[in-house]
């Protein structure tokens, strides 16, 4: 009996430790660590109001393909998003800031998704 609870409990703790998140916590010496889901956020929204003129809102964020090593980390993302006005305009002509992306607009619906790399480098304090 005190073998079996004793499998059973390192069994449980095993279980625990494949089932965690994958996202680690940077500290020191830590190599595997990456963006919060709030630093990639803010990364696409300065990214996005850096390049729309029109109002909008992130209806979804998906997040793909994440590596890093060190100090540097990219990853794919996917955002929907949904905008207020007839279309949604650039603050520049052809918005140059989203060259790299991928950019579909569904005027009918109002929504448009954007696709396409982050890069992050890893800071003092933080990702930028």
């Amino acid at each position: 009996m005190r073998t079996f609870r004793r499998s059973a409990i390192i069994i449980s703790f095993i279980t625990l430790a494949l089932s965690s998140p994958g996202h680690a916590i940077c500290g020191p010496g830590n190599k595997s660590c990456e963006p919060s889901a709030d630093e990639v956020q803010a990364k696409i929204v300065r990214l996005l109001n850096s390049a729309f003129l029109t109002p909008y809102s992130i209806v979804s964020l998906e997040e793909f393909d994440g590596r890093g090593g060190g100090k540097q980390y990219e990853m794919r993302f996917l955002a929907v998003l949904k905008y207020s006005g007839d279309k949604l305009r650039c603050r520049n002509s052809l918005c140059p800031e989203l060259h790299n992306y991928l950019l579909e607009v569904d005027a009918a619906t109002k929504k448009a998704k954007i696709a396409g790399w982050l890069f992050f480098k890893q800071a003092k304090r933080g990702w930028r």
